[in-house]
């Protein structure tokens, strides 16, 4: 093979490690090869005279920050040409760190006796002499002159000072009017479900609501067209009166949506619930004197919109109530985290430690849908009015005939389902996964252009990693080599650490305490232990490294563990792809926006590993520096998180489920919301076109009602599909 540079890539490497592999053995020889473990029969190779050490990073590289699991670590990118040193006997005292000279650097473990008698190191600071004081003036103007001015330069600093406080508490009362407000406050979860557990007979109420609505339809059609022989369009005078009463009741039935209007109007907060009773008022006005012209009231459309609205409040308590539920049941919950600029300038989301009470604070937020009607229903209504007294003036209709028609064809009725419904959607289906989001701040914090980290559990769990065998080539004991192997990786924080003590375990090793760590970019560890140089790694980090293999090594998935510059073990291992973690890599790669960060420590994962066991495409995952990928795994990633949901298990399958939950279900009120303000526009222009001429013709009950009821089909159809996602 031809000499490698020693700038290679990890791409570069990995291939070339994949070109290796094809002339490896079967499972069949492996095993045949080695049984087990056994030492090498041929005779051992007379010592090299020359020294080893851990090959030390160029110059012009920039040291890589230290992790603080590890002491003395130190990351080697592209290490040159390891240079040797003797053997030492395991009982041999370490040498003087004295007598190396050059580029060789021994750390030896510090004894509390040298920790205790050592002098600290004396800081010099630098201080400047001070300004010596000026010479009070001789002329008593000079000196009066001197006191104003120095007076005057008070006063303008406090004035300062005071204009500063000011400023900084307008700054704070500003971003605290800009800090989402939660509608309802609760202590914890449990106070919160036993609130939105009793019993107010929503569903029997949305079964009546349903019901009256049906009713109404059918009445308006039966007042507005011949049914076979029966023509009751004679009779609109008596069906304006049945329509009043139907819608009127249906606002009763739906009085918390009712209540939370009046509720909004108090607090100068007119939303959509409160823009429905008033269109409500001012149809039942109308209804009045429709009865009086003998004409067919408004009514069946505002009775449908109170129908939708009752919906969706149903369906955001029901959400909030199997939340909350699930939110109950954990017992140590983790949450998935969003953190600004952790990754390249971008946010990526995260595990970390759960805090419930923020929680149950983030699900009272109202929605995106809820907080822009707080806008756009004051200005639809002033909107409606205006135009309705140009209609007025126009046509010489009724006023209040021109402004009911168009609050019903603007009215946006739709914002009442618009992440309600994908929110109980989802809700339901994480609820029974262990996971809980937190209503649409959990959404927008899970959402967007962001990066996700996967660790080495994520990808394969311990128990998918096994051992296919081990053999020997060192004549030291094997209970040492799998201690240096287990320390290794277990310093390294590595997904091989269970495994490998496992076999620490069985095989009765010995426990060590690394003196000096490093990560490789060529996918490979390297650590010292008592005088010993440790590297261990892949086959391909091996040849990097210039350690000799001798015929039959070439294992394919096997780690391996040199000593001194010689091949001491190779570790055959089998990486078993779990079903469920395939399913959920394949729902974030369909995430749009979502960009899938390995933060592995188990050299042995790479994007082109995970093609070959996951068919999940190299170009779809970033695969950052061994430096970066250390830093994103570690909980000093996590500084400033913000909750998002949280979950009952850490493991993959339900932190998975969770962001792409909370992803649909943002996406999908965001259609939602889209299509109603499509709706709205699109029918206040083309009502106010018809009440400006005076199409009286057009502007009926039935066409009203049939406009309203094909703008909320698309509404259901799109909150739905988030139930499939």
């Amino acid at each position: 093979m031809k000499k490698q540079s020693q700038d290679l890539t990890n791409e570069q490497l990995h291939i070339e490690d994949a070109a290796a592999v094809q002339e490896e053995y079967s499972l069949e020889d492996i095993m045949n090869e080695f049984g087990g473990w056994s030492k090498r029969s041929e005779p051992k190779t007379p010592p090299l005279d020359t020294a080893q050490t851990l090959p030390e990073q160029k110059p012009e590289q920039s040291a890589p920050a230290e992790e603080a699991d590890a002491p003395d670590t130190k990351i080697v990118r592209f290490p040159a040409q390891a240079k040797r040193f003797p053997e030492e006997k395991e009982e041999k005292p370490p040498k003087n760190p004295a007598d190396f000279t050059g580029q060789t650097i021994r750390f030896t473990p510090i004894r509390e006796e040298q920790t205790q008698q050592a002098e600290k190191p004396k800081i010099w600071t630098y201080q400047a002499e001070p300004d010596p004081e000026p010479a009070p003036p001789s002329d008593p103007k000079e000196a009066k002159k001197a006191a104003r001015r120095a007076q005057r330069a008070q006063k303008e600093a406090q004035k300062r000072r005071r204009q500063l406080e000011r400023h900084q508490k307008q700054q704070a009362k500003r971003a605290e009017r800009r800090r989402e407000q939660p509608e309802r406050e609760f202590s914890d979860c449990r106070a919160a479900y036993a609130y939105y557990a009793q019993g107010t007979f929503q569903r029997l109420r949305l079964f009546v609501s349903i019901l009256l609505a049906l009713v109404s339809i059918g009445l308006c059609y039966a007042a507005s067209y011949p049914i076979g022989s029966y023509d009751f369009t004679a009779n609109a005078e008596s069906f304006s009166r049945m329509l009043l009463i139907i819608m009127v009741v249906q606002a009763f039935v739906a009085w918390d949506v009712a209540l939370r209007g009046v509720r909004a109007a108090c607090r100068l907060r007119y939303d959509h619930a409160g823009m429905l009773l008033v269109l409500t008022i001012a149809c039942a006005v109308d209804a009045v004197i429709a009865i009086r012209d003998g004409r067919i009231a408004f009514c069946p459309a505002v009775t449908l919109q109170w129908c939708a609205a009752l919906l969706g409040e149903y369906s955001m308590q029901l959400a909030k109530l199997r939340t909350l539920k699930a939110a109950c049941s954990m017992n140590e919950p983790k949450a998935a985290v969003r953190e600004e600029k952790a990754w390249h300038g971008e946010d990526c989301i995260f595990r970390s430690d759960a805090k419930p009470e923020e929680f149950v604070r983030e699900l009272e937020i109202p929605d995106a849908g809820s907080r822009m009607m707080r806008i756009y229903a004051p200005v639809l209504t002033a909107v409606t009015l205006g135009l309705s007294v140009l209609s007025m003036l126009q046509a010489e209709d009724s006023f209040l005939w021109a402004w009911t028609a168009l609050m019903i064809a603007s009215f946006p009725a739709g914002m009442f389902l618009s992440f309600s419904r994908p929110f109980a959607a989802q809700a339901r289906r994480l609820s029974r996964a262990g996971a809980a989001i937190g209503g649409w701040f959990g959404a927008r914090m899970l959402g967007g252009e962001c990066g996700i980290a996967i660790e080495d559990a994520d990808l394969f769990p311990p128990q998918n990693v096994t051992l296919n065998g081990m053999k020997i080539y060192s004549d030291r004991s094997v209970s040492q080599i799998i201690g240096f192997a287990n320390a290794v990786v277990q310093t390294a924080g590595s997904g091989l650490a269970p495994l490998f003590e496992e076999i620490m375990h069985n095989q009765n090793g010995r426990h060590y305490g690394v003196d000096t760590f490093r990560r490789y970019e060529g996918g490979g560890l390297g650590a010292e232990i008592r005088g010993d140089v440790i590297l261990m790694g892949s086959l391909g980090f091996m040849k990097l490294m210039r350690v000799h293999m001798p015929e039959g090594a070439r294992v394919k998935q096997a780690v391996y563990l040199s000593v001194n510059g010689e091949l001491a073990a190779v570790f055959a291992l089998s990486y078993a792809p779990a079903t469920n973690v395939k399913a959920c890599l394949q729902a974030l790669a369909r995430c749009t926006g979502l960009t899938p960060i390995l933060a592995t420590r188990d050299f042995m994962i790479t994007p082109q590993f995970l093609k070959h066991r996951y068919k999940l495409s190299p170009d779809r995952i970033e695969f950052p520096t061994v430096e970066e990928r250390a830093r994103l795994s570690s909980p000093a990633a996590v500084q400033e998180p913000r909750q998002g949901a949280l979950l009952a298990r850490t493991g993959f399958s339900c932190f998975s489920m969770a962001v792409a939950g909370a992803r649909a279900a943002r996406s999908a009120a965001i259609a939602a919301i889209a299509v109603t303000y499509a709706a709205s526009v699109m029918g206040l222009l083309v009502l106010f076109f018809l009440t400006f001429i005076g199409s009286t013709l057009a502007v009926s009950a039935w066409n009203l009602l049939l406009y309203t009821v094909l703008w909320l089909i698309p509404e259901l159809l799109i909150t739905s599909m988030t139930a499939k996602r």
